[in-house]
């Protein structure tokens, strides 16, 4: 990644003066830092072949692209946001990256997170995803480290094939490391995608994704006044090219010609480490853009409340309705065990007590009632 000499900010306040105010700058976590420790926090290489100067030359052609290819086109709302879809917040808290280049890692768990609840329509799921396991163990096979950064979808592709298991058995902390911070026991308490398809280009694919699925992940190109975002719908006005970066949108909205993304440089950064971006800035529709369709999760769900009990004459027609992760199909692959959880959680029902449940893709084979 190249480092320029850092952006003069009462420059940059005169351009968005003159260019009418599109957005606010202000102090944040990353301006705070150096040059040097501003661009280790990018993490996607260059497009190979592509000539950097010339980044911006069809910028107006993008945008006029995204903006005709609308959201009622593929027979989605003219606008989303997660974090009020039909009135309630599917998305996961915003997190910290730190000192590496490690965003393709946290802009890919973003989507997984956000796809296992909205695809659920369980908005409290607890489904806090490992960035130190997809980046430190996955990442790192692939050669990747701090200081190179990643592809999204070669995240994706160990997402699908192996998993990412949960934050609590591998926490993050940046700075290369050889995989060992790993609980062994991860193969129970992971998540996998069930695939993951291209959307480079193609932005009515990309808001029919976000709105049935909840989330994508999408790569940008940063230049120095990104680092100083605040609020508003963000286009490169001042400053050099930083380097590639990795997000997660999620949402957009065709009337204000913007899409909303979450960051992982901490709330410190953007609106409480969110930001909108314009239609055609920054190549967010084409440098590289990835979305799945669902994430299946082979995990204890712990204090859970048994609100529904449902059943009918086939032994195998047992579910139950949890309150954090809705209805679940009992299947131990055998009706005496799945029997006994029936009766266990039916008087957990009764007498209003929590229960945990181990869930592997939407059915229940363990309960824990106490």
């Amino acid at each position: 990644m190249p480092v320029n000499d850092s952006l003069d900010l009462r420059s940059l306040r005169a351009n968005l003066d003159d260019a009418g105010s599109p957005w606010q700058m202000s102090y944040t976590s990353m301006t705070a830092l150096t040059e040097d420790e501003r661009v280790l926090r990018l993490g996607v290489p260059p497009t190979p072949g592509l000539d950097l100067e010339r980044l911006e030359d069809d910028k107006d052609e993008r945008a006029a692209a995204a903006r005709s290819a609308t959201a009622e086109s593929v027979g989605a709302p003219a606008s989303f946001d997660l974090r009020n879809a039909s009135g309630v917040n599917y998305a996961t808290p915003v997190k910290d990256q730190g000192g590496c280049g490690s965003c393709v890692a946290f802009g890919v768990v973003g989507a997984m997170e956000h796809v296992t609840r909205y695809t659920r329509r369980a908005a409290s799921l607890p489904v806090d995803l490992s960035e130190a396991h997809l980046f430190y163990c996955h990442g790192r096979n692939a050669g990747a480290r701090c200081n190179t950064g990643w592809w999204p979808n070669e995240a994706y592709t160990a997402a699908r094939d192996i998993g990412v298991t949960y934050g609590d058995y591998y926490p993050y902390v940046a700075g290369d490391q050889a995989c060992s911070g790993l609980n062994g026991d991860w193969p129970n308490r992971l998540a996998r995608v069930v695939g993951w398809e291209y959307l480079n280009g193609n932005a009515a694919r990309m808001k029919e994704f976000i709105s049935t699925f909840g989330s994508i992940t999408a790569c940008l190109d940063v230049y120095q006044d990104f680092f100083s975002y605040s609020s508003g719908i963000y286009r490169h006005v001042s400053g050099a090219y930083a380097g590639g970066h990795c997000i997660t949108l999620i949402g957009y909205d065709d009337s204000a010609g913007c899409w909303i993304g979450k960051n992982s440089w901490g709330t410190g950064w953007g609106s409480s480490g969110f930001l909108q971006i314009a239609y055609g800035e920054c190549r967010i529709e084409t440098y590289q853009t990835v979305g799945t369709t669902g994430v299946r999760v082979r995990a204890w769900l712990p204090d859970q409340q048994i609100l529904a009990l449902w059943s009918n004459e086939k032994d195998a027609n047992i579910h139950v309705y949890g309150s954090l992760r809705g209805w679940l199909h009992l299947d131990a692959d055998n009706v005496v065990t799945n029997q006994a959880m029936f009766t266990e959680l039916a008087a957990s029902k009764a007498a209003g007590q929590a229960v945990g449940m181990f869930e592997d893709n939407g059915s229940v084979q363990q309960v824990y009632a106490w």
